[in-house]
């Protein structure tokens, strides 16, 4: 899986080299298709192993169509978990709507998939075709003429012809090539907790169920072998917080949940057992080109949808479809093919963004009574979609 250093002069005679940043939905989607299109492929991913854990994903649309073309789609199919419903409750654990029960066809084709198999078959689709090197990561970036010159935090000095960042909403690819990533953050008012534990019998398999009150949010999701914990909450501004501190994240859901009702006492013991779980602000990554020379970026990097919208997954798979297009259109203008890629796929990205942060937020944590009150008018008028 290990190949030689590329140079320059391969550069200059035609050798077509590219390295992905992150080893992500997007990093190995991206690769993928890279490798497909005849470039000699490396991954740095700045973990020992592939990043595991976090909520299932939902695939369809655009999404199965591209994992169709490279193949995977029914290997997801195979994946894929039973419908699951979703419910929301009130207090007393009255149900106050519900959205995908009962309905014996979807509309479309739609699956949903834990993070982790769809991780293992993007995976599996690449890793005897290209290089990938774990515990790594990229600390500086100079691109010529011909190719980008790049130091990797191992001490190695290696050139491509192409740069890919795929590494997250925190994305490094992005802090070097364009700055300081807060430039780009959009902060959407709240924060979010995600902790994935053994099945609890808290709620059925298969069902979702969402409790709010004004600015507040409790969400369990039931599988047959877990279950997800979730709260949400939303501020006016920023709170200063210790991203490593996960004690003081603890005591910032305790400050917010104590005392509610529902099932909520009960999931705020799961918090406290042990510091494996997801707590980060709600934000997106709203950038005015995603592209700079020879680098351009992929997925959550350029264009974090949030997880209020449910599309991240996606999006990253979308994203590295898009940019194969591009890249097999203009194969030899790579500034050409950057400029596609974003032009065709930013008004659809704009798009998911504009409605999690409208919707999406309107929806799961309302954030006052008049909010909630319109939210329950329209599960109970069944005007409610996901």
């Amino acid at each position: 899986m290990h190949s030689s250093t590329v140079t320059l002069a391969a550069i200059k005679a035609g050798h077509k080299s590219a390295l992905v940043s992150g080893a992500s939905f997007a990093g190995l989607a991206t690769a993928y298709w890279l490798n497909r299109l005849g470039h000699s492929v490396t991954i740095v991913e700045t973990a020992s192993e592939l990043r595991r854990g976090g909520t299932p994903v939902d695939i369809e649309g655009e999404t199965i169509e591209i994992l169709g073309r490279m193949g995977l789609a029914d290997a997801v199919r195979t994946k894929a978990l039973p419908p699951r419903g979703f419910e929301f409750k009130d207090a007393d654990d009255a149900t106050l709507g519900s959205i995908g029960i009962g309905n014996e066809q979807e509309a479309h084709e739609r699956y949903e998939i834990h993070r982790d198999d769809l991780l293992d078959i993007l995976s599996a689709a690449v890793k005897d075709e290209v290089e990938i090197l774990f515990g790594q990561s990229i600390v500086e970036l100079d691109e010529g003429r011909d190719g980008v010159s790049v130091s990797l935090s191992n001490g190695d000095r290696r050139d491509y012809a192409l740069v890919f960042g795929c590494d997250g909403n925190r994305s490094n690819t992005r802090k070097l090539v364009f700055g300081e990533g807060e430039q780009f953050a959009y902060f959407m008012g709240g924060y979010f907790f995600l902790k994935v534990v053994p099945h609890i019998g808290l709620l059925p398999a298969n069902m979702s169920q969402v409790y709010s009150v004004p600015g507040r949010m409790a969400m369990l999701n039931g599988y047959e072998d877990r279950t997800d914990i979730g709260f949400g909450f939303r501020t006016i501004g920023e709170i200063d917080y210790n991203y490593r501190n996960r004690a003081q994240q603890r005591r910032l859901i305790h400050d917010q949940f104590d005392g509610l009702g529902w099932k909520v006492p009960a999931m705020l013991d799961s918090v406290d057992g042990d510091d494996d779980f997801y707590f980060d602000r709600i934000n997106q990554i709203r950038m005015p080109c995603w592209s700079h020379g020879r680098v351009t970026l992929v997925g959550d990097a350029g264009y974090c949808v949030s997880p209020l919208a449910g599309f991240g997954g996606s999006m990253a798979i979308i994203g590295a479809g898009r940019l194969a297009d591009a890249l097999e259109r203009y194969p030899d203008d790579h500034g050409a093919a950057f400029r596609h890629y974003e032009n065709e796929l930013r008004p659809f990205v704009e798009e998911v963004q504009e409605r999690a942060a409208t919707n999406g937020l309107a929806m799961m944590f309302p954030a006052d009574e008049t909010e909630l009150a319109e939210r329950d008018r329209k599960l109970l008028a069944g005007e409610m979609d996901m």
